[in-house]
């Protein structure tokens, strides 16, 4: 299991860092398309889109790898039993909010779904398309909560917990 799940946040920072390349390739693209007097249509709609898949897509990769900002200055002055407690509210807050985010997100692309809602670019794209980014986005990263949480719980430290030297 620890394999898969280490393989699945691996794959969620090359899926981001593919968006950020797309995001290169058709900036780069409209910029040489216009010495040409040629405009390709909704670059601006794609790129919006692919940054926000990149932004969620690489929340689970950042947090594993120790990149996002964290109580570290409170729990590593800490010893014991109450490092592990306050590691423990830390994460029962954070996947709280996740998980919150993440039910209302399901809400969110379900409803696009439903009522078959459509960009307002030059091309019409159904909008729970690019929302499905955001919403596996966030799972995966919820799922990179817990797990992390389930490691605490069975007295492993995770890679967040930074030990002074």
């Amino acid at each position: 299991m620890r394999l898969f799940l280490d393989k699945l946040y691996s794959s969620c920072g090359i899926i981001a860092g593919a968006f950020i390349l797309l995001i290169t390739l058709l900036i780069l693209t409209q910029i040489i398309a216009r010495w040409f007097d040629v405009v390709i249509p909704s670059v601006e709609d794609f790129s919006g889109y692919f940054l926000a898949a990149s932004s969620f897509f690489a929340l689970s990769y950042t947090f594993k790898a120790g990149g996002h900002i964290r109580l570290t200055l409170l729990i590593n002055r800490t010893q014991g039993t109450t490092k592990k407690t306050l590691t423990i509210i830390a994460m029962l807050v954070i996947i709280s909010a996740v998980s919150f985010a993440t039910f209302y997100g399901a809400i969110f692309v379900y409803e696009s779904f439903i009522y078959d809602e459509i960009s307002q670019g030059y091309i019409p794209i159904a909008l729970w398309i690019p929302q499905s980014s955001m919403l596996i986005g966030v799972v995966v990263f919820l799922i990179a909560l817990v797990d992390d949480l389930v490691m605490i719980l069975q007295g492993i430290e995770p890679n967040f917990i930074e030990e002074e030297s």
